[in-house]
């Protein structure tokens, strides 16, 4: 009987042993954190950004094996400095904010590109669409405190954004930008 005891802790001890030994998650301050995207409107320019996010993050540079992040962010937030343009973006041929109001990405893999560069490879869903995004990223850390900076592309037609009259590009360009400043804690 102590045979199967010694046994079965030992497979528990392999079983868990990796979770135990992940980083901790790292805690956004939101007050000094950005979630932005540029866009283009008769080929300028305009910027904005989602004042309300959250993110799960579990990140350590060498252990990039446990490392994933689980970001959501309210759609309903994103503010262009624009009203009449963020109250069009809340349109079923846009975000549709009544049937979509959340986006997430969830990372799948974590590639180190040295000297502190990463490739966060993942799924973003956002209305009701699933696609592969790729973000690239910078981390420094000091004791408790680091920060990420990362940018991203996508197409906004590959996630429904713009339907119908909006889908040609020519009003209202394809590409979008992110881009991404966290300051963390533990």
């Amino acid at each position: 009987m102590k045979y199967v005891g010694l046994v079965l802790t030992l497979v528990c001890g392999f079983i868990l042993a990796p979770a135990l030994l992940a980083a901790p998650p790292w805690t956004i301050n939101q007050a000094h954190s950005r979630l932005g995207f540029i866009a283009t409107w008769q080929e300028s320019e305009f910027k904005g950004v989602f004042k309300k996010f959250d993110a799960h993050l579990v990140f350590d540079g060498k252990d990039l094996e446990h490392s994933h992040f689980k970001v959501t962010v309210d759609v309903t937030s994103a503010d262009t400095q624009s009203p009449d343009r963020d109250e069009a973006m809340a349109r079923p041929e846009w975000f549709f904010h009544a049937n979509y109001p959340r986006a997430h990405f969830i990372t799948t893999n974590i590639q180190a590109l040295g000297n502190n560069r990463y490739l966060a490879e993942g799924q973003l869903t956002l209305k009701g669409t699933t696609r592969p995004v790729t973000l690239s990223f910078s981390w420094r850390e000091n004791e408790r405190v680091a920060h990420m900076q990362g940018k991203a592309s996508l197409k906004r037609t590959d996630f429904r954004i713009g339907e119908g009259e909006w889908s040609s590009g020519e009003m209202i360009g394809l590409d979008v930008k992110l881009s991404v400043k966290l300051c963390l804690s533990r």
